[in-house]
């Protein structure tokens, strides 16, 4: 499978801006139908903890963005957005299908309290996970990165495939590349980490898109500026690799995990 990252600087709270940014960047592409689009965490507005103009006209308008991308380039696109239900509002994860169907909505469960995001979001909770081609891929959203309890649930899930879409700020960066190595490593999965680029209100972030294999190793990794995060990945490799070094057998979880009796 073929990936395609859009990392980018988000027009602050500018939606129909930011959407015409991605759709003139991925036209210039020649995308392979079936490859995986990656956008990053609430890319059409930034993140912005204003929910008045974060769910104005949501769900409607951005999934129907991600959904007209998706069946345009005959590829799945993920991204994130603010949704509000039942008058809480998430930050979520959504994917959509090469035939335009809506295969899983992800609520970040992990809300970073430092900048206040617990004040504007509820928090999710729940591990997910789905069909993306041939990988069972599993959605995190930034903060989520630091517990490495959420992957290895959604690795007993069956994924081998991460995807971590995030506004993570320059000033943490080392630990955004040290964790998402780490994440690969212990898992024996791919991991693409899409970040953004650019300034907003009390953050500066400097990309460092990248993607690793199930080894650890770096597939593509961008720098600070905008760019598209490419990288071809294939399930046999994450397969053949927990075969050859069977560490998720080696586990003895049954010593750490709470007793349910």
């Amino acid at each position: 499978m073929k990936i395609y990252g859009v990392q980018f600087d988000p027009i602050w709270e500018k939606k129909q801006d930011n959407f015409h940014y991605i759709r003139q960047t991925l036209e210039k592409e020649d995308v392979e139908k079936s490859s995986l689009i990656v956008l990053p965490e609430s890319f059409a507005t930034g993140f912005s903890l204003n929910t008045e103009i974060t769910t104005e006209s949501e769900p409607g308008l951005t999934k129907s963005f991600i959904r007209d991308l998706a069946v345009n380039h005959r590829s799945w696109v993920v991204g994130g957005m603010v949704e509000k239900v039942n008058q809480q509002n998430f930050n979520r994860f959504i994917c959509y299908s090469p035939n335009g169907e809506n295969v899983i909505e992800y609520d970040k469960i992990h809300l970073i309290t430092a900048l206040g995001e617990d004040k504007a979001h509820a928090a999710g909770k729940k591990c997910k996970v789905c069909d993306v081609g041939a990988f069972i891929m599993c959605p995190t959203i930034c903060y989520d990165l630091r517990f490495p309890e959420l992957f290895r649930q959604g690795t007993r899930m069956g994924a081998n495939l991460f995807v971590v879409i995030a506004c993570w700020p320059e000033v943490r960066i080392n630990h955004w590349t040290t964790l998402l190595q780490a994440r690969a490593i212990e898992n024996q999965a791919f991991v693409i980490g899409l970040n953004r680029t650019g300034k907003e209100p009390g953050n500066i972030y400097n990309g460092n898109s990248v993607i690793f294999d199930p080894k650890g190793e770096v597939i593509d990794q961008l720098g600070s500026k905008a760019g598209i995060l490419k990288g071809q990945i294939e399930v046999d490799e994450a397969k053949n690799w927990r075969k050859q070094f069977p560490a998720q057998q080696d586990k003895r979880e049954e010593l750490f995990l709470p007793d349910k009796n």
